[in-house]
C-alpha cells in the first residue's frame, strides 16, 4: 500500500469491500472486503451483488457478534503490477487511477489510487466509483494504503465516517436483549496486506484485500467486562472507547491494532 477476451465484470460484493472491477472489457478486479465469496453480475453497471451471509466474530470470552455495518476511509492505495509489467501497457485501463514507474528496463509499474475513497465494506460500493479500473492478470505480492480520518468537505456531509477512519456496527445478545456494538475509530497510519509467495489472478478473478472481523476482538473479554462494569451499555448500544477500564482498559487501542493486523491478500473464492 491487471488482457484477454471480454468477460462479465466481477461485481462489487457484500461484506466489506473496496472493488475496483473490470468493466465491459479485459482485466481482473481488486476489492477490500470482510468476505471471501464472490459473484458475477450480468450488468456492468451493477455495484453490489446479492447479499452474502453477514460475517460473525467473537470476543475473547465467546460473545458472538454479527456484522451489520463496516465503512472505511482510505487514501494513497498502491499496488505493484506483476513483475515486468510497465505503465505503458496498462494506462488505458486505469480509470480513476494512475501508474508510476516501470517504464524502462525490467522494473514494474505501480498503480496508484490517490483517494480519498469511502468504501462500504458490506455492499462493495465505493465513493468515488472506481468500477472502471481494470488490472492485468498476474502475480501480486502486496497492496499498501493509508487509513485516514474522513474530513468534512472531502466526503458527503451525511457520511458516517466524518471524523473517523472506520465505523463498525454489529448485533449481539446481552441479558437476552438485542444489543448493538458501535465502533468509531480514528487512524492515521499506513497499512500493508501482503503474501510472501504472491497471489496469482487471471483476467476473470478478483484480488482480495481481506479484513478478517474474526480477529478484531481478539484478547478482549467483553462478557467479563460487562459483568464487572468495565464496559457499559448505554440504551442498547455498547461503545468501545477510551472510557473502558479494568480488564478492558486500553480496549480501543487493542481493537485498532487487531483491525490493522487482520489483513490478508488472496484470490477471492
Amino acid at each position: 500500500m491487471i488482457l484477454r477476451t471480454p468477460s462479465l465484470r466481477q461485481s462489487l460484493l457484500s461484506a466489506a469491500a473496496l472493488t475496483l472491477a473490470a468493466c465491459g472489457g479485459e482485466g481482473a478486479a481488486l476489492r477490500f472486503s470482510v468476505n471471501e465469496s464472490q459473484a458475477q453480475a450480468a450488468s456492468v453497471h451493477v455495484q453490489a451483488a446479492e447479499a452474502a451471509p453477514a460475517p460473525t466474530f467473537r470476543s475473547k470470552d465467546g460473545v458472538t457478534f454479527t456484522l451489520t455495518q463496516a465503512r472505511i476511509h482510505l487514501k494513497d492505495i498502491r499496488l505493484d503490477l506483476p513483475q515486468g509489467t510497465q505503465c505503458a501497457e496498462v494506462r488505458g485501463l486505469l480509470s480513476g487511477a494512475t501508474c508510476k514507474g516501470g517504464d524502462s528496463g525490467s522494473g514494474s509499474g505501480t498503480v496508484v489510487v490517490p483517494g480519498p475513497i469511502v468504501v462500504d465494506l458490506m455492499t462493495g460500493a465505493t465513493t468515488p466509483d472506481l468500477s472502471g479500473l481494470r488490472l492485468p492478470a498476474g502475480t501480486y505480492k502486496r497492496i499498501d494504503f493509508r487509513l485516514d480520518e474522513a474530513k468534512a468537505g472531502e466526503v458527503a456531509a451525511t457520511e458516517p465516517l466524518v471524523g473517523y477512519s472506520l465505523v463498525v456496527k454489529a448485533d449481539f445478545i446481552q441479558d437476552s436483549k438485542p444489543t448493538t456494538l458501535d465502533l468509531k475509530l480514528k487512524f492515521s497510519e499506513d497499512a500493508r496486506f501482503q503474501s510472501s509467495t504472491g497471489v496469482e489472478v487471471g483476467a476473470d478473478d478478483e484480488l482480495l484485500a481481506l479484513l478478517k472481523p474474526q480477529a478484531w476482538l481478539e484478547g478482549l473479554p467483553v462478557a467479563g467486562c460487562l459483568a464487572k462494569g468495565d464496559l457499559v451499555i448505554s440504551g442498547n448500544t455498547l461503545l468501545i472507547d477510551a472510557r473502558a477500564k479494568g480488564d478492558c482498559s486500553g480496549a480501543e487501542g487493542l481493537v485498532k491494532e487487531n483491525i490493522k493486523n487482520s489483513g490478508d491478500l488472496r484470490k477471492a473464492k
